[in-house]
């Protein structure tokens, strides 16, 4: 039995909540129509209660807030000229934290030929309207099944009543993302107003939000790029009972947007602003490119630095750290110690990690976030010649990560 009041999902929010669902999932169960557990009907939305929940195959937690992404990419081009793509489906935590690559034993690398397998019609849709930057749109597959997909406790093999087809669960990922996706018509309820692609025309945040909470329901995040121009949509909902049922409720976006108030673009695909204009999505490949990378790991309003074993240190020299950016948005870290991810929640680099973290990175302030959390914590500002852990989530001595370049 998990509790989720408040109280326990804050505590449990920064310490282990995967290994709180443990024994839930090991010992339902679960009776099934179909593919669809049979949950009780007085079941509550994700995020919304604060008695306890036995039956974790009917309450997606800790990743209660379900939402659909898409993207705008017009320079270059991807996609229809009259669709934007989608993205995802990421389960975030109810206070706007995520957990990533929940379950390695879930993670799957050929996903085309699963999709197949179980509805070509699938497939072929996706391949139109599911796409990558890069054009890798497998790739892209890929890493949202074992990024987000994995972290759906609802969508565990043993969530499917004991007898669940190979890979069923990840078919039904992406078969639900792209039933939510179809939806969600963002290019048509825009068009609907008057909001359409042009290289001349801007729009207003307000006028934006205010066309897409009247269709979708609720108020999305919006999300522009360095020219403020309208790249990224994500919807925001709540869940009732397993992911497989596909219940769900609009909620108003757990994120600021940053689109600047007025002059918003919505530039048409393939068109740029200026003749200097770089592609919307600039990521370069996964392999550091030289000083270009290089930088220092400092705390705000904290003296010192971070150094290669990926503790606090303030005396003595920073250490060097890379800092580069994947073709999915994400970002790794890794200095000349080895990669770094973030262990047990504690920052570490080290020749002993073999897979990194992936972060995100703002670049107007330069912060570095782990799970859409940007708060770090440790217990003491070191003394001389102390190294000091440094944990995400808050603590005794709170700051963030700000990514200082070298060059």
């Amino acid at each position: 039995m998990v509790s989720f009041s408040p109280n326990t999902y804050l505590r449990s929010l920064f310490q282990d909540p995967l290994a709180l669902l443990t024994s839930a999932l090991a010992t339902s169960s679960v009776a099934t129509r179909g593919n669809v557990p049979s949950c009780p009907i007085d079941t509550p939305w994700s995020c919304s209660n604060d008695t306890v929940v036995g039956d974790l195959c009917c309450f997606e937690y800790p990743g209660g807030v379900v939402l659909q992404t898409q993207f705008w990419d017009y320079n270059p081009a991807i996609g229809p000229d009259d669709k934007w793509t989608a993205h995802g489906l990421w389960p975030d935590n109810c206070d706007g934290s995520f957990e990533q690559f929940c379950d390695p034993s879930l993670e799957v690398h050929d996903i085309a030929s699963i999709i197949e397998e179980h509805d070509p019609a699938l497939l072929k849709e996706m391949y139109g309207l599911w796409k990558d930057f890069r054009g890798d749109d497998a790739n892209l597959w890929k890493h949202e099944w074992n990024k987000h997909g994995t972290c759906y406790t609802t969508l565990k093999p043993t969530c499917y009543g004991g007898s669940i087809e190979k890979n069923k669960n990840v078919f039904d990922y992406f078969n639900i993302t792209m039933n939510l996706y179809r939806q969600l018509p963002t290019y048509d309820w825009l068009a609907d107003a008057g909001i359409v692609p042009s290289e001349t025309k801007t729009y207003s945040k307000e006028e934006i939000l205010s066309v897409l909470k009247e269709r979708s329901g609720a108020e999305p995040y919006i999300r522009c790029d360095y020219k403020n121009a309208f790249q990224e949509v994500w919807y925001f909902h709540h869940l009732k009972g397993s992911l497989l049922g596909e219940n769900f409720t609009p909620i108003d976006t757990l994120t600021n947007s940053r689109c600047g108030a007025t002059g918003i673009r919505y530039m048409p695909k393939g068109s740029s602003i200026t003749t200097s204009l770089s592609p919307t999505r600039t990521y370069p490949q996964p392999q550091p490119t030289g000083d270009k990378n290089a930088g220092f790991l400092v705390l705000s309003g904290q003296p010192g630095c971070l150094i290669k074993s990926g503790k606090w240190y303030v005396s003595g020299t920073c250490a060097t750290y890379r800092l580069t950016q994947l073709t999915t948005g994400s970002y790794t870290l890794k200095n000349n110690a080895g990669l770094c991810t973030l262990k047990d929640n504690t920052f570490h680099c080290g020749a002993d990690v073999k897979s990194p973290f992936e972060f995100d990175y703002d670049e107007e302030s330069k912060v570095l976030s782990a799970n859409g959390v940007d708060t770090f914590s440790a217990d003491k500002v070191p003394t001389r010649f102390e190294q000091v852990d440094i944990s995400k989530g808050p603590g005794n001595v709170e700051f963030q990560l700000r990514w200082k370049p070298r060059w």
